[in-house]
């Protein structure tokens, strides 16, 4: 123990004394200074000084958000600080979502700061640099930005530019197999078609520079019902709320010249028109295989002035482009390449899964239209409506029989088939009640579609009116025989026959589940007291505000009260207070006489 000691004591002697590390004051002030230079020349550097708990990862999660948020605020400066951040700290990211936020922004960013500058050909750049950021895997984001770019040229102008990118496109081996690479083709030419000829294909009193100008919008609502895309974090375009209209709302839609692919895929109401259109006599042939379809506008089409005026006439929504009347002209139009391009790969396009399909009818018809090859439009169509269960290709349908079958059973047909996938549509409704009044529909069929958009929606006084008029109609002139004869039993013949006679006050169609279901439905929805009470107010408070100011409230419910006295009886308390109201006022008499005519009408349904 004591010779270990004393080995310990050697070894602790010859162990040298530590000394602190002295470092510099300019070793110190070196080293802030390239720390100052790496923060300023790249501002990546600075995720990597934060501590443990705020790790670089961390922050880069952040960044995306803060993004969205400067510009939707659109605060274009600090976007523009903290997108330069984003972009070398993500560097090496190659998710379509991550790219899409990074670019997208940066557009809007150089769009927003250099907005009186010409910055087409930089954007264009900017489109370059994101093709070539996406992986080989990623061939449908891919795809859909390269219809962005060239939807880019085109809105600029750039329409060489637009078609060499376009004839790039079909060259790719990659994207060949792709089904929204034809529709996406199809549009191309199509659109540079319209810019081509658009002052051959507009009115006279439209100024073609401002339809030139909306020829095309880089993301139309083709192109975001044709994206693969998915909404996340990184996309801007999930932030920005676009106000679209109510394809069941009643527009007087005016003929205007904007040919852009939005503004073809939507607004699909029209201004009601009661009078019969003109009929088409002699539509062409039908085409039934794509080779006839490619010779025939290869060897050019015949003018057809009938086709011409029915297609001048037609709905703007629908045909928005006005085939001229010069037969040179014409014939100049049809027979030009990009034309024929559109019609070739958007027949191909057809061919394609229904949600891709979709996207190309619109135009489709349009160019089979002016081309003269109505049976053919009508036939893809056809096909369309019995491979979806979309609202767009039943509109179009609707308004092509509207016009080359006006008399046919088959409108009234599209009629209602609008009406079941959108019953709220008031024109086809008026439509409908338009062929009602002369003839040309039945009592059943108007009722039930009536009953239908009662069910989706609040009417306006003007369908309670119909509503209650077809009711009084119905059982004014009601031809099924509502008498039933019940025998004793016996079956055998006797002098003095036992038999007792049944009148059934309510008719066939009326007793079934559906019909009891809505009135009790209607109940709440339509004639509670809480709905009554607070008409009873409005009322009252436009008639306090100007003289004769509650008629139209007062309108909507006697009308209505002139319908609970068919479903409900003429004691119902809807039917009553509104009764007394019209009494009590006594300032219009023509309200009050027709709620008492429905009320005295003995027929009611009595289904509940």
């Amino acid at each position: 123990m004591v010779k270990t000691e004393v080995k310990t004591e050697m070894f602790e002697d010859i162990k040298p004394d530590k000394q602190p590390c002295v470092v510099s004051s300019d070793v110190v002030s070196d080293r802030k200074f390239k720390r100052t230079l790496l923060c300023v020349s790249k501002p990546s550097y600075l995720l990597g000084l934060l501590g443990p708990r705020n790790s670089r990862s961390e922050y880069l999660k952040r960044l995306p958000k803060i993004l969205r948020e400067l510009i939707r605020n659109r605060n274009w400066r600090d976007a523009s600080s903290v997108l330069s951040v984003l972009m070398q700290g993500t560097m090496r990211d190659g998710s379509p979502a991550m790219n899409r936020l990074k670019y997208e922004s940066h557009i809007q960013i150089l769009s927003h700061l250099q907005s009186c500058k010409n910055n087409a050909d930089e954007i264009g750049k900017i489109y370059d640099t994101w093709i070539g950021k996406i992986g080989k895997q990623h061939k449908e984001e891919k795809l859909l930005v390269w219809f962005e770019q060239i939807c880019h040229f085109i809105e600029h102008g750039m329409d060489s530019v637009a078609e060499s990118a376009v004839i790039s496109m079909m060259q790719n081996r990659d994207l060949a197999m792709l089904p929204r690479t034809n529709l996406f083709i199809g549009l191309t030419f199509y659109r540079l078609w319209c810019r081509k000829f658009v002052a051959e294909l507009q009115p006279e009193d439209v100024d073609c520079s401002e339809s030139i100008s909306n020829v095309s919008e880089p993301r139309s609502d083709i192109m975001v019902e044709c994206s693969v895309k998915e909404e996340s974090v990184y996309s801007v375009e999930s932030e920005v709320s676009v106000k679209h209209e109510s394809e069941s709302s009643v527009m007087n839609y005016k003929r205007t010249s904007h040919i852009s692919i939005s503004d073809l895929a939507e607004g699909m109401d029209v201004k009601v028109k009661l009078e019969s259109p003109q009929h088409y006599t002699n539509p062409p042939r039908l085409y039934v295989t794509s080779e006839e379809n490619e010779d025939s506008f290869q060897n050019g089409v015949s003018f057809d002035p009938a086709l011409i005026q029915i297609l001048g006439d037609m709905d703007p929504w629908l045909l928005p482009l006005i085939p001229p009347e010069d037969p040179d002209c014409y014939r100049k139009i049809v027979n030009d390449s990009y034309f024929k391009e559109a019609v070739r790969y958007l027949r191909l396009t057809m061919q394609s899964p229904r949600h891709v399909s979709l996207a190309a009818l619109h135009p489709l018809v349009q160019l089979l239209l002016i081309g003269g090859h109505v049976d053919e439009a009508m036939k893809v169509v056809e096909q369309m409506c019995n491979k979806v269960h979309d609202i767009k290709p039943f509109r179009i349908k609707a308004a092509m029989a509207e016009k080359f079958h006006p008399k046919s059973t088959m409108l009234a047909k599209c009629y209602e088939d609008v009406l079941k996938i959108d019953p709220t549509c008031v024109t086809t409704l008026k439509k409908l009640y338009g062929m009602f009044l002369e003839d040309g529909y039945s009592r059943e069929s108007i009722v039930e579609m009536i009953a239908l958009h009662v069910e989706a929606s609040f009417p306006e006084p003007e369908i309670w009116k119909e509503f209650a008029s077809c009711l009084l109609l119905f059982f004014e002139n009601l031809d099924e025989d509502r008498m039933s004869i019940c025998f004793d039993g016996s079956g055998e013949e006797s002098n003095q026959q036992n038999f007792s006679v049944r009148y059934n006050p309510t008719p066939k169609m009326f007793t079934d589940t559906s019909w009891t279901l809505r009135a009790k439905w209607w109940l709440n929805r339509h004639f509670s007291s809480e709905i009554l009470e607070t008409e009873i107010k409005k009322f009252e408070k436009l008639e306090a505000e100007e003289e004769n100011g509650g008629l139209e409230m007062m309108r909507l419910m006697s009308y209505k009260a002139a319908c609970a006295s068919h479903i409900y009886g003429p004691e119902f308390s809807y039917v009553t207070i509104v009764y007394g109201l019209l009494e009590n006022k006594c300032y219009n008499i023509e309200l009050l006489n027709s709620l008492q005519t429905h009320r005295r009408n003995f027929n009611c349904l009595h289904i509940l």
